[in-house]
């Protein structure tokens, strides 16, 4: 799996003017340099220059409140926006936004929450593989895991934007990107109607404008009949570049052609064990959980944004809600 940042909560503040920011020297590992490079523009000197620019338009931001300044945080922004630094402007303030607004998909992502532990300890129905031979981090999702009569949508969402919190910090994802493999085989009608129109609708929106996370695939296999409306859906509402990196696919053959089989847990014929899987993630959220609970002190104010996401008049978005 990836290294990870090694960065503490301890290190880390929410102040959007520090007395002093930590140091820019984050460069790289040597298996990323090209990529970065190649991919983002990214030189020694353009990061610690878009790092300089990025903090003094936040500590000047007159609706940012209080944020993240360290370097891998803001390098999230730059390097999913290949360092258009007013872009990645636009991107963090729909990011701050988007928790705000959607609290319930994106506070309190505590790993030690009794349904999110239950998710990633027994459920393993999101499991992040490692890096790739392109070095891009690869994770799998199996539907038929999540039982739908015990966890709702905002379970899983929550869920699945902890795991995203927990890597985001990581500087391979940041330079590579991620794919991810969602394998259908055995989903029910349950798994398909437990997501309203806005949902997907605002989460679509959020992965293209708000979410640091630059997406390189998405291969969807094993898509039942009862699901493909949803498909279909997913993809009216995917921007014309994400729709161009989502495939669908009949078999786990033909994904094989497109990922490392050696990543695959061994159920799909790859070498990768659940279980080792799973320890290693529940590893990685113990240490991140400091740092997933400081995210919910950050704070923008969020009425000249709001109108950014389109809400339903039925209360289908729920500020809040309980869903204990």
């Amino acid at each position: 799996m990836a290294s990870g940042s090694g960065v503490t909560a301890t290190a880390l503040s929410v102040d959007k003017c520090p007395s002093r920011y930590e140091a820019n020297d984050i460069s790289p590992p040597e298996s990323h340099r090209t990529i970065a490079l190649q991919e983002l523009g990214e030189t020694d000197v353009r990061r610690v220059e878009s790092l300089r620019l990025l903090r003094e338009w936040i500590a000047t931001h007159p609706h940012i409140r209080r944020c993240r300044t360290d370097a891998l945080f803001l390098l999230r922004f730059l390097r999913a926006r290949a360092y258009d630094v007013q872009a990645a402007q636009t991107t963090l303030v729909r990011y701050l936004t988007m928790r705000q607004l959607f609290r319930i998909w994106y506070e309190n992502l505590d790993p030690s929450d009794r349904y999110m532990r239950e998710l990633v300890e027994n459920v393993r129905g999101c499991l992040p593989l490692g890096l790739d031979r392109s070095g891009r981090m690869v994770a799998l999702v199996k539907v038929r895991c999540y039982d739908v009569a015990r966890f709702n949508c905002y379970h899983l969402g929550r869920l699945q934007h902890m795991l995203f919190e927990a890597f985001f910090d990581d500087v391979e994802l940041q330079i590579a990107g991620g794919v991810a493999i969602i394998d259908c085989d055995g989903a029910t009608m349950g798994h398909f109607v437990c997501f309203k129109l806005s949902d997907i609708r605002n989460f679509m929106d959020c992965l293209v404008h708000a979410l640091p996370v630059r997406v390189k695939e998405v291969h969807i296999v094993r898509l039942p009949r009862i699901g493909q409306a949803l498909g279909n859906l997913v993809l009216s509402f995917a921007a014309e570049e994400l729709r161009k990196r989502i495939f669908f696919h009949a078999s786990m053959d033909e994904v094989l052609k497109c990922v490392d089989q050696d990543l695959l847990p061994v159920e799909y014929g790859g070498k990768s064990c659940p279980e080792e899987i799973t320890d290693n993630l529940k590893r990685r959220l113990a240490d991140k959980r400091d740092t997933l609970l400081l995210l919910d002190r950050m704070e923008i104010e969020v009425e000249p944004y709001a109108h950014l996401w389109r809400q339903s008049d039925e209360g289908d978005v729920e500020f809040g809600m309980e869903i204990d």
